[in-house]
């Protein structure tokens, strides 16, 4: 029978690691987000500014930052509510008359490869 001989120290330390760079990770991945949602938004804005219709123009476009979960990020991204922003529906997704001539999705999908770059690299943070 052979006794194994573990050396508690190096897993101490990747525990140290791990807790003490949590923090700076998660405000990193916020930040990641944050401007993920910033550039759509962004984006959609533009996207609407083309528009010939000129009550599609004024519509407005926020997000919310929320946390999902005990460490999960999200950014909620969409048109504002009453006003110009009551027409996204239809600039967006149309009618049974046609319109629908706006991207909205799109606009987070061509931003999903950066923001899954920048959260990998703030995620990895801390970790030689």
């Amino acid at each position: 029978m052979s006794l194994v001989n573990v050396d508690a120290s190096q897993l101490k330390a990747f525990g140290t690691t791990l807790a003490g760079g949590a923090t700076v990770r998660r405000a990193l991945v916020s930040a990641a987000v944050k401007k993920g949602a910033q550039n759509v938004k962004e984006s959609i804005e533009g996207d609407l500014k083309t528009s010939r219709n000129a009550a599609f123009r004024r519509i407005g476009i926020h997000y919310t930052m929320q946390t999902v979960g005990a460490s999960g990020i999200a950014a909620d991204i969409s048109p504002t509510k009453g006003g110009a922003g009551s027409l996204a529906n239809i600039a967006f997704f149309g009618t049974a008359k046609g319109g629908g001539s706006h991207r909205f999705y799109e606009h987070a999908e061509e931003e999903l490869p950066s923001l899954a770059r920048h959260v990998a690299q703030a995620g990895t943070e801390g970790f030689a």
